[in-house]
């Protein structure tokens, strides 16, 4: 019996699990489409408005008259006028980012028809005003402000870019071939005609409307509210449509309160009149339903019960950058403006919190209602300013803590209900971050630049990626935190000994884990930080190898890769003679490695620092040998004491090309007396015929994942109490560490 019971409810939490996996991945799937990527950039580039905004707003709306009341005119009116060039342009600047976005979108995902993205914004901000019709200083804040315009602006900049993009794919142009030298004439040229079949449409649209009885998109917005909002006879059901409305509409980018301030004006205005009568006549308040009651308890925060999304997120968010920005807009939500989490997260048309966002404030109000109808809080009979914070607000208006201890229990509620999408929220946005570093690292291991940039050229949310790594590894190479270094052990296995190690390269972010190393040093490459980096890297590789060589002599050698920009520098051999002196390591214990396409492009001067340090007894080899097109003379002239095989050659079956390739380069390599060390050995019949061909020292996981200097030290000393002919008895102690 208990066994059932346990079954049943093992299977009844893997049925939960698997809801919420389909829930994720269908969210997974809309977040991802190039219009909601497009739509949450472009509202986190509006942000920094809606942040500043939000902070004079408040100040111009303290709820201690104290405060707004020593405010000078002349003081007033300078924060009046930050609040119009913040707030009273957000939406006219949300157009502008959302039409250049999509326009960097049509080059990258199009047919290959290349449009400047600023013809995209000149597009939609000529549709905004058609559609808007005449346009004077008055009228100019009903368009462009946060609270009027960011529907319009959706609207107007999704379409016209959407209509511009098919224009221009369907090969709507001017032909302008040979039409002269001035090549971005002849592109605006040939575009003419997508530009001119977009505004004609919006034109048409226009006189639709005009036909309709609306002379503009607002008069249209309010008459589609009026239309399908009404008061009812029933107060609770008023309340309910106020509320499920008013979220429907922020939801959508439109500010609900004020769309639907209809309602302050007559049934809230009534109805708080009403209470207040009552109470001085010595009776009781009539009507629940008042704003008072609205910002309390469905309100908290602002619009969405955010102040319980940024509780949530505070719980149980893993994403930093997403916890930074509550933080930060938790500073103007409690005074109720949730603007900044609207657009800094954004919940505006976020697909991950459309039911959340819309169904927890009607949730909490049904609850508050109840509560209240119940006789569990007093009916508010007192005006409380709405920038009022949280737990005051409640207690001013219901004076009472019974109202506080509602707030606590609502806002409680809507905790609980947003924090399995802000889980779901934070798998989505990894992934998308996933995709982007996918891409980066593509980019880093290919050989194409984009505007001279490996990763920083790259255009799109992967170039956003590639943006926001940079800018962190500048800081981490600049503060030298957050990068280390492992050592990956080369073995001799003839002679049954560790030789050395190569010092590779690691950087674990702080809010994204390990990134690949080609991504950090096409990153580096990109800012010019590189060289900055590979002394970094010699510094460390060097002093570790000091460490090693106070516990086990001077038997060891450490490899370090040095990047073709280094060999330019005229005091190369100085440095690394200083960092070597530093550390007390011989020269001979020094091993730098650089790639085959150095070696094959080297100059003159490169040719000469190579030179330098190896007579000053640095050894050299070659990287990644067997991959480009070096030849037997380039290793007769270049000063070179060893090449690494490429794994590309090694790794995973051994087929017959492979195996006379590697062949041949093992026998070339003896007939010349050259040092061979072959890398990405990772399985016993790989090592086998390997030794077959005549190879002898090796470096890969079948001996040893690259390990930390301490793991690498203690990896060293078990080697030397090991039977070291027996490496195929040693792989079985490996596989823990691998």
């Amino acid at each position: 019996m208990i066994e059932n019971s346990e079954k049943e409810h093992g299977s009844g939490i893997a049925f939960v699990f698997k809801i919420f996996e389909l829930v994720y991945l269908a969210l997974g799937r809309i977040s991802s489409t190039t219009f909601f990527r497009v739509l949450k950039r472009s509202q986190l580039q509006v942000f920094p408005l809606i942040v500043v905004g939000a902070v004079f707003l408040c100040i111009l709306n303290f709820p201690l008259q104290s405060v707004t009341g020593g405010l000078s005119e002349s003081l007033r009116k300078l924060l009046e006028d930050i609040v119009n060039g913040t707030y009273g342009v957000a939406a006219l600047v949300l157009l502008c980012s959302m039409s250049y976005n999509f326009g960097v979108m049509h080059n990258k995902k199009g047919s290959g028809e290349y449009a400047s993205p600023n013809l995209f914004v000149i597009i939609a901000l000529s549709c905004f005003f058609i559609l808007h019709g005449d346009i004077n200083f008055s009228s100019f804040s009903e368009i462009a402000s946060l609270g009027k315009g960011i529907a319009q602006a959706f609207f107007v900049a999704s379409v016209s870019s959407y209509l511009l993009h098919k224009f221009i794919d369907f090969q709507m142009r001017i032909p302008v071939s040979g039409a002269g030298y001035d090549l971005f004439s002849r592109e605006i040229l040939s575009l003419i005609p997508a530009c001119v079949a977009v505004i004609l449409i919006f034109g048409l649209l226009k006189k639709l409307m005009l036909l309709s009885g609306f002379t503009n998109l607002q008069q249209l917005k309010q008459h589609l509210v009026f239309a399908t909002v009404n008061f009812s006879d029933s107060e609770f059901l008023s309340g309910l449509v106020y509320t499920l409305t008013s979220q429907i509409l922020w939801f959508f980018g439109v500010h609900g309160p004020n769309c639907l301030s209809f309602f302050d004006s007559t049934l809230f205005a009534d109805n708080i009149a009403a209470n207040i009568a009552a109470v001085k006549a010595g009776g009781v308040p009539p009507h629940i339903l008042t704003k008072g009651f609205i910002d309390c308890f469905t309100l908290a925060g602002g619009s969405g019960l955010t102040l319980s999304l940024i509780i949530a997120i505070l719980l149980k968010g893993s994403d930093s950058g997403i916890r930074r920005i509550s933080m930060l807009a938790l500073i103007v939500c409690v005074f109720n403006v949730n603007e900044p989490l609207l657009f800094g997260i954004p919940l505006i048309l976020n697909p991950v919190y459309v039911i959340p966002f819309i169904l927890t404030p009607v949730l909490t109000y049904c609850i508050a209602y109840t509560a209240t109808l119940a006789g569990l809080v007093p009916v508010i009979s007192s005006v409380v300013h709405w920038t009022t914070p949280a737990l005051f607000n409640s207690y001013m208006s219901t004076g009472s803590w019974s109202g506080v201890l509602l707030q606590i229990f609502v806002i409680s509620v809507g905790v609980g209900i947003y924090m399995p999408f802000v889980v779901i929220f934070d798998r989505v946005a990894k992934k998308q971050y996933e995709q982007g570093l996918s891409e980066v690292r593509a980019a880093a291991l290919g050989s194409g630049r984009i505007n001279g940039y490996k990763c920083l050229g790259l255009s799109g949310f992967e170039g956003f990626v590639a943006r926001s790594l940079a800018h962190d590894l500048a800081y981490a190479i600049r503060r030298e935190e957050q990068l280390y270094m492992v050592y990956q052990p080369q073995v001799d296995v003839d002679a049954g000994k560790i030789i050395g190690a190569e010092a590779l390269l690691r950087w674990n972010h702080p809010s994204y884990g390990h990134i690949p190393p080609e991504v950090v040093v096409a990153l580096a490459e990109d800012m010019n930080y590189i060289d900055r980096l590979s002394y970094f890297v010699l510094r460390e590789s060097c002093a570790q190898l000091s460490v090693w060589h106070d516990r086990f002599g001077k038997d060891f050698f450490v490899s370090v890769n040095f990047t073709p920009s280094l060999f330019a520098d005229e005091k190369l051999d100085e440095k690394v003679m200083a960092c070597l002196h530093a550390t007390q390591v011989p020269a001979d214990c020094l091993e730098i490695e650089i790639t085959e396409s150095v070696a094959m492009s080297s100059n003159e001067w490169e040719l000469k620092n190579l030179n330098r340090l190896r007579k000053r007894g640095v050894r050299i080899s070659i990287d990644d040998f067997g991959m480009g097109h070096t030849s037997l003379r380039y290793l007769r002239e270049l000063p070179i004491d060893k090449v690494k095989i490429d794994r590309s050659l090694t790794f995973g079956f051994l087929d017959d090309v492979n195996m006379h390739i590697l062949s041949s380069i093992l026998d070339l390599c003896q007939n010349i007396n050259m040092k061979v060390v072959v890398e990405g050995v990772e399985d016993p019949t790989q090592l086998a015929q390997l030794r077959e061909m005549g190879g002898t020292c090796f470096q890969g996981y079948y001996f040893s994942r690259p390990l930390s200097g301490e793991e690498c030290m203690y990896f060293m000393g078990d080697w030397g109490r090991k039977d070291s002919k027996n490496i195929h008895a040693f792989k079985a102690m490996e596989l823990g560490w691998t």
